[in-house]
């Protein structure tokens, strides 16, 4: 399902964000050609009743992008300050293969203000505009450690977005973001089924 502007609405951004998080990034692939921006991730989602789907690899799609922009830096303990390091659109593929699998870390990701980009816009590695098209919409992300004191953060500016499975076959948007909302209200509630080592469990 393809989300274009003015579909994407304020439910629809507070439910993909939850869905979103704590996400594991698998992979980034950018087609300038074609102006799209493809995450590879693993949600974390649940069905209405039973256990989790023993696949749960997904790629959500950005259509219409328009620009991209990163920030991959290195701040060991002795560091005055971050270390700007080299990067292009063409390698953003590979850093972040490089970080190893790393979670999508916070809440939200998708028309969110400009409190965490004021911090590293002037530690660009670089600004890559693809077109002149006014966005509708904008996402941002980070990657952190990897084999070094190393962070990336990715900011995008697109139109709309789609949901797959690993073999294409599109997933609604609505039921894509439902089963985020089960997994997160299921693991706020102590359900067993939520229980990973890689997430905080409630309080």
């Amino acid at each position: 399902m393809t989300v274009s502007r003015g579909l994407l609405d304020g439910l629809d951004i507070e439910g993909l964000n939850r869905a979103l998080s704590e996400a594991t990034c698998l992979g980034i692939d950018v087609d300038p050609a074609a102006a799209t921006l493809r995450l590879e991730l693993d949600v974390l989602t649940l069905p209405e009743d039973g256990p989790p789907p023993p696949d749960c690899d997904i790629y959500l799609t950005l259509t219409g992008v328009s620009r991209v922009a990163a920030s991959l830096r290195r701040q060991r303990w002795d560091d005055l300050a971050p270390v700007v390091l080299p990067l292009t659109l063409d390698g953003l593929h590979d850093a972040v293969r490089s970080f190893g699998g790393g979670a999508l870390h916070g809440w939200d990701f998708l028309d969110l203000g400009d409190s965490s980009w004021s911090q590293w816009r002037k530690l660009l590695s670089f600004d890559t505009t693809l077109s002149d098209t006014p966005a509708a919409h904008m996402m941002e992300f980070s990657q952190e450690e990897g084999v070094d004191p190393r962070e990336l953060d990715v900011r995008v500016w697109f139109e709309g977005l789609e949901v797959t499975d690993r073999q294409g076959a599109p997933i609604a948007l609505r039921e894509f973001i439902a089963g985020g909302v089960r997994w997160w209200h299921a693991h706020d509630a102590g359900d067993p089924r939520t229980m990973r080592p890689d997430v905080v469990p409630p309080l």
